[in-house]
């Protein structure tokens, strides 16, 4: 299983990579919005599905598996929602605290047109890999190999998407090319960075609390998978103009490739 892992955490290095670097290399801004626009959607479908009908099931029956009797994975999916907001909406500097809930291809164009330090930007990028970091703990930690799948599936396809947006921002921004680099490559690590200390994790512990991280890992990244669709996604895309039959359409087609997804797994 580490070596499938480890398979899969380079396949979403790459992919949260290539997406950020597409529109860099290429310097392209509008004319993608409807090709981000989709590719949102969709993730926000795996990831509200992959949260809800994988995840939160699994946990909850790791934890009866423990003898709980107690919900213990819809709470610690619901604080680790409440987390979420906490670190995006309460804790964020002001001007950090705009950008991450600017569109996504605007983020940052107002931190280097205002000339703001590099720790904002970087809080901003900080900001939106934590949930990554968190899902990257939930992937390293699976004994299963059906369910590290399914999760690395919802994590490609959001972090492909993502680094598509953040790609656009960067080239729409007059940040300087080198500290766009960095934030390509500080978004690209989190997951994997997260994965591995999850495998490390799961190969070092064993027994009844090796059962119980990975039930914990589980619970806490359905929360951040259905806040990331919501919160960070839908929040995102559905307000704009245009598009939103289509987007929903997308949507939709997301949730019924997990939900379907789950008849075999």
């Amino acid at each position: 299983m580490l070596g499938v892992k480890l398979a899969l955490l380079l396949a979403i290095l790459v992919a949260g990579a290539v997406g950020s670097a597409l529109p860099l290399l290429r310097n392209r801004s509008s004319q993608n919005d409807w090709i981000l626009g989709w590719g949102n959607s969709f993730a926000a479908g795996v990831f509200l599905a992959a949260g809800l009908v994988h995840m939160l099931p699994d946990a909850d029956n790791v934890w009866t598996g423990l003898g709980w009797d107690y919900p213990m994975a819809f709470a610690l999916a619901g604080f680790a929602f409440a987390f979420m907001l906490l670190v995006e909406h309460v804790l964020l500097p002001e001007q950090a605290h705009q950008e991450v809930h600017a569109p996504s291809g605007e983020r940052f164009a107002r931190i280097a047109e205002h000339h703001h330090d590099a720790l904002s930007t970087y809080a901003v990028l900080t900001a939106l890999s934590i949930h990554s970091l968190l899902a990257g703990l939930a992937l390293g930690a699976q004994p299963d190999l059906s369910r590290a799948l399914v999760i690395s599936l919802a994590i490609i396809a959001h972090k492909s998407a993502a680094g598509f947006a953040l790609g656009i921002s960067l080239a729409r921004s007059p940040l300087p090319t080198v500290q766009a680099w960095r934030l390509v490559a500080l978004f690209a690590v989190a997951t994997p960075v997260g994965g591995l200390i999850g495998a490390l994790v799961g190969e070092t512990l064993e027994g009844r609390v090796a059962s119980t991280f990975e039930a914990i890992f589980l619970s806490i990244a359905a929360g951040t998978f259905v806040y990331v669709a919501t919160f960070d996604i839908l929040r995102d895309e559905f307000p704009a103009h245009g598009g939103r039959l289509a987007k929903w359409l997308v949507l939709t087609a997301g949730i019924f490739s997990m939900a379907l997804l789950a008849r075999w797994t």
